[in-house]
């Protein structure tokens, strides 16, 4: 019999889904297998996927559901992307917040469920995923990370073909590619620690994650990290 989804992460794609178990782990014990997670994550090979009408509703509905989260990318259009989200869950509660806190939302349904929205990077800014981690370089590689991100300006006179909403994609490439051993796929870094998650974007997006999902630290986390009542 398959087992009970009591809580569920909705995101854009399989990097978000590769990604955020290997971030997570280190604060809380994530499971080693997909079927034994915590959270179950599900992608939807895109951001407009994810937001069709009709797929947040259905699944904030689901028979015995604790918390549900939705993570996607700002890209260039930020409070678009807010607006949407907001109108799908006001689908299911009225009255959802109307605005985006900086350090995430979490709202609680008069159905008992918690809803949590995080727009990467920072509930803020233009970007997406590898802006969010761009921002967990340790302070002795930022030298290096500069030195990438000006590569990749450059790069543009030598016909590189990326768009300006990939730019912080291509340049954590770029990057991760200058390491030892080079190319690692983005959630390998994160297990190698080649990007730091106790840096203050960090910590908030963990702390953010925890109390939406309700979950026990490890006895070793992130200093000033706790969950919430």
């Amino acid at each position: 019999m398959p087992r009970a989804i009591l809580k569920k992460l909705l995101v854009e794609g399989d990097e978000e889904k590769r990604v955020i178990p290997y971030f997570m782990n280190e604060h809380f014990v994530w499971g080693d297998n997909e079927r034994d997670w915590v959270v179950t994550i599900e992608q939807f090979g895109g951001v407009e996927n994810l937001l069709k009408p009709g797929v947040i509703e259905a699944e904030s509905k689901v028979p015995g559901l604790l918390a549900l989260g939705v993570i996607i990318d700002a890209d260039d259009w930020l409070e678009s992307r807010w607006t949407r989200v907001r109108e799908r869950f006001r689908r299911v509660a009225q009255d959802f917040p109307e605005s985006l806190p900086p350090e995430g939302l979490i709202y609680q349904s008069p159905d008992g469920v918690r809803m949590g929205v995080w727009i990467m990077p920072d509930n803020r800014s233009r970007g997406m995923l590898e802006t969010f981690l761009s921002s967990l370089m340790e302070p002795d590689r930022q030298e290096m990370w500069t030195f990438a991100q000006r590569s990749c300006e450059e790069a543009r006179d030598h016909d590189a073909r990326y768009n300006d909403v990939q730019r912080d994609k291509a340049c954590i490439h770029t990057y991760l590619a200058w390491l030892d051993p080079p190319g690692r796929p983005l959630h390998i870094s994160v297990l190698a620690r080649a990007l730091d998650s106790r840096l203050p974007l960090g910590v908030l997006f963990v702390k953010w994650f925890m109390d939406l999902f309700q979950l026990p630290p490890r006895e070793t986390t992130l200093a000033g990290v706790s969950t919430g009542p």
